[in-house]
């Protein structure tokens, strides 16, 4: 018993959950901070959009925003050139991608972990010196979400008034039975009293007497 109540409360003290959520580059959470092109199968080749998430892509020269609440964020790019990526008022980092790169059909992934749990906002921004394209496929965050909704105060409570009605409910049986054997005892003892005081009485003739039975 003792420890299926330890179960029901660590049950109760379950935390929250991390969920992973995708963000296409058409979303409207994506702020783009200037010139735009989407890259998808009717505009461009499909050696481009294979491999992508929804097959697409938004090309652009400018800078990247989104706002998310997390602990984590993930980012896929199609980068040409030089670019940095900040969250919140983090130290930049800093990606590039050759065209030698590019041509090998290596991606500008960048990723920020281990974040607190809470809002943030990831800025990835072009080289002001140098020319790039960046090629925005998908992004992940990671999400804390509360947990359901906890019912083991109720559950235990229910369990320790179903202990206390047993443990009741064995006691008043046993009281019962107990007083059901001295009411048998005492009825006993009364038989033989009345019997003993018969035949002493039959001796004596006929005059009744009274023996002091052992307890």
């Amino acid at each position: 018993m003792q420890r299926a109540l330890v179960v029901l409360l660590y049950l109760g003290f379950v935390g929250a959950t991390l969920q992973n959520f995708t963000v296409d580059d058409t979303s409207p959470d994506i702020i783009y901070g200037g010139n735009t092109f989407q890259c998808d199968s009717n505009s461009c080749p499909p050696e481009i959009t294979e491999g992508g998430f929804n097959h697409s892509a938004t090309v652009t020269t400018g800078s990247i925003t989104f706002t998310f609440t997390g602990t984590a964020v993930y980012a896929s790019l199609d980068l040409l050139g030089t670019c940095t990526f900040t969250v919140d008022d983090g130290e930049p980092q800093t990606l590039t991608v050759s065209v030698a790169d590019t041509l090998a059909g290596v991606r500008g992934n960048i990723s920020a972990v281990d974040l607190a749990n809470g809002p943030h906002t990831l800025i990835i921004a072009p080289s002001p010196t140098n020319f790039t394209l960046i090629g925005f496929d998908h992004l992940i965050y990671t999400a804390s979400l509360p947990g359901k909704k906890s019912h083991v105060g109720a559950i235990v409570g229910a369990v320790v008034g179903g202990i206390v009605l047993t443990v009741g409910a064995l006691f008043l049986a046993v009281l019962a039975r107990r007083r059901r054997l001295i009411m048998r005892r005492n009825q006993r003892k009364s038989a033989v009293l009345r019997r003993m005081t018969f035949a002493q009485a039959d001796r004596k003739g006929g005059q009744a007497g009274v023996i002091d039975l052992p307890t």
